[in-house]
């Protein structure tokens, strides 16, 4: 039997509405054999998660996935195997986390502008945990009556990308996030290319992976539950063609765990569990 890889899920420190020990449960009953908690912008759970993979017998190496934006779309880079204890790297990340909280507010006062009555207590009702964030708006959205489900807040009309009520992700380029990563010690990877979003174009292409190779980027997330067959087969041809690592998630955050829906190439899992 293949074994699973997912370097790629959320728990409630950041979106996801899991604790710690909830989603490792779900990861490790699926039989994933190596793993990462990557959570937005915050490492505060990997002490945790650490610690809890030991007694599940699973292999789980420190992730955070951290927002950026590109040009005129948002991109989220994930890091892998820092020290998680690096002082710098907390202090940075603690900062991001912050901003996090001042995007949801100013996302709030923009909703308001457009005739929605929300206040940042109604946000943050719906998040399980420490983190607030556009789903956390949605959920607030919601509840109030004025969408019928999460999924119809992210509309140009509302909170989706380049929406009338986004706010983007502020200060920190790709380029910036890749550094920081590596300064700690860790390995840096492109979250999702093919759900890039801008008004020029969806997905990444070539010419954006290359230059992100240049600032150091390490690998792709090729494997990614919302990526087709066809997109994955594009990006694996071309982490190949750049010598960059091939990796594997599934992005979880509630419901049903996509991991048996993923169809990866043996030679990819092989890969990741000899260089873990």
């Amino acid at each position: 039997m293949l074994k699973k890889i997912d370097l790629h899920f959320h728990s409630n420190h950041s979106d996801g509405a899991l604790n710690i020990k909830e989603v490792l449960e779900i990861v490790v009953r699926s039989g994933v054999v190596l793993t990462s908690l990557t959570d937005h912008d915050t490492i505060k759970g990997v002490s945790e998660a650490l610690e809890l993979s030991e007694k599940l017998g699973v292999k789980l190496i420190p992730g955070v996935e951290i927002s950026t934006m590109y040009e005129e779309g948002e991109v989220h880079i994930l890091g892998y195997d820092f020290d998680p204890y690096d002082e710098e790297f907390c202090e940075f990340l603690d900062e991001r986390f912050e901003s996090r909280t001042k995007k949801v507010v100013e996302t709030i006062k923009k909703l308001n502008s457009l005739g929605y009555n929300l206040t940042f207590d109604d946000v943050i009702k719906e998040s399980p945990g420490p983190f607030v964030g556009r789903v956390n708006v949605a959920k607030a959205l919601v509840s109030k009556g004025y969408i019928k489900s999460v999924k119809n807040a992210f509309t140009p009309q509302l909170i989706g990308d380049k929406g009338a009520a986004y706010v983007a992700p502020q200060g920190l380029t790709p380029k910036e996030a890749i550094e920081r990563i590596h300064k700690a010690g860790g390995w840096a990877v492109l979250a999702h290319p093919g759900l890039y979003k801008s008004s020029r174009k969806y997905g990444l292409d070539e010419s954006d992976v290359v230059r992100m190779a240049e600032w150091g980027l390490d690998g792709l997330e090729v494997y990614h539950s919302k990526h087709s067959r066809s997109v994955a087969q594009y990006y694996h041809d071309m982490a190949r063609l750049h010598g960059l690592k091939i990796t594997i998630g599934t992005d979880y955050h509630s419901g049903v765990y996509p991991i048996e829906l993923m169809d990866v190439p043996r030679e990819v899992v092989i890969e990741l569990l000899k260089n873990a």
